[in-house]
């Protein structure tokens, strides 16, 4: 079965609420295996409205998965369900659906999912939701959330943007997915951040020029020239890129801007100049000890990232993000991840890749 006749996926996709969590965990229950928190049908398309996803996974050596099915329309149940028995073909892995599955097996699917013209209908609703969430619930406010995001991804995925994505931009969709839990909480600068990059997802697909989020592109220059950097030049650099504490007396001073920063640290690097002194006193706009040491910390924990994920974190940095507060930002959104189905190695001293990406 050549690429071009290959089925794609259903792809449709609801959140899942938590009473079906409740469910989800009492299948297979004693058995390992984390909740996933949204619905993605995972069958190939199909004509009738019964759809398939994994709400669970569940631990070897049990194996199989709790699978939600539902109708359109209507509240989706839980059902486990072994692994199908399907060896793969060649060099495919065998069948990652289960036993007894309508279609055909995954490794005769297109990985692409369907195209869906309600889709964008409903990230536009949501986003419009976003733009407007101090006039609703927070459990609306946090439904929105979830389909302005993963909807966005699933779209992506549709027209076949995805996979030729630059790994920073992959990482950014990726770490707004894994916000989506925490959106409802009606933090106002959390949900304007959130929509804000919601909407720059949209604007690939709906914009010719580059193709890219922004900003990708100078970040990626700006941790080539980090990464020429000695480890205590690093550590001024982001040790420097955070907010003044409110009560210090310099808490309207502004901090160098990051090019800015990475220009100086370089060009005094080449003279052959060491990092100056950091300053014991508290009453210093920038570069107090305590500074150096979260630079040291910020620079350290970024080397352990994968590399687009990387890119994303001086991407935040450049635009205003704490250094500290975007690093941990990534290293959160790769563990919460898991939950969306979702599993990314880490750099392990080679850049790292997606191990599976079926959520």
């Amino acid at each position: 079965m050549s690429t071009l006749t290959r089925p794609r996926i259903c792809g449709a996709r609801i959140p899942l609420a938590k009473d079906l969590m409740v469910h989800a965990y009492a299948e297979g229950r004693g058995v390992g295996g984390m909740v996933r928190g949204s619905l993605l049908c995972e069958v190939a398309e199909h004509d009738d409205d019964r759809h398939w996803g994994i709400a669970r996974e569940l631990a070897e050596p049990h194996g199989g998965a709790v699978w939600a099915t539902w109708l359109d329309g209507e509240a989706p149940r839980c059902l486990t369900r072994k692994d199908c028995p399907q060896p793969g073909t060649g060099s495919a892995e065998a069948c990652a659906l289960f036993a007894g599955h309508p279609g055909v097996c995954s490794h005769l699917l297109d990985q692409a999912l369907r195209a869906d013209p309600d889709r964008v209908e409903r990230i536009d609703a949501a986003l419009a939701i976003l733009a407007t969430f101090d006039r609703y619930e927070a459990h609306t406010v946090h439904t929105a959330a979830h389909d302005a995001a993963l909807l966005a991804w699933d779209e992506l995925r549709a027209r076949r943007l995805w996979v030729s994505m630059p790994d920073c931009d992959q990482a950014a969709v990726h770490r707004l997915v894994s916000r989506t839990g925490s959106v409802g909480a009606r933090d106002p600068h959390a949900v304007a951040e959130f929509a804000r990059e919601a909407v720059e997802v949209t604007f690939l697909w709906q914009r010719s020029d580059t193709g890219r989020l922004p900003r990708g592109e100078s970040a990626t220059s700006q941790l080539k020239i980090l990464d020429s950097l000695t480890p205590e030049w690093q550590a001024v650099v982001l040790g420097n890129q955070r907010s003044p504490k409110s009560w210090s007396p310099h808490a309207s001073t502004p901090r160098t801007p990051l090019a800015e920063a990475l220009d100086d640290a370089c060009r005094q690097a080449a003279d052959g100049q060491e990092p100056p002194l950091a300053s014991d006193s508290w009453a210093a706009p920038w570069d107090h000890k305590e500074d150096r040491v979260r630079g040291a910390r910020v620079a350290e924990r970024l080397t352990r990232l994968p590399y687009g994920w990387r890119v994303d974190v001086m991407r935040r940095i450049g635009s205003g993000t704490e250094s500290l507060a975007a690093v941990s930002d990534a290293m959160m959104a790769i563990n919460i991840l898991r939950a969306f189905g979702l599993r990314l190695a880490w750099n392990s001293g080679q850049q790292a890749r997606s191990l599976l990406n079926s959520g």
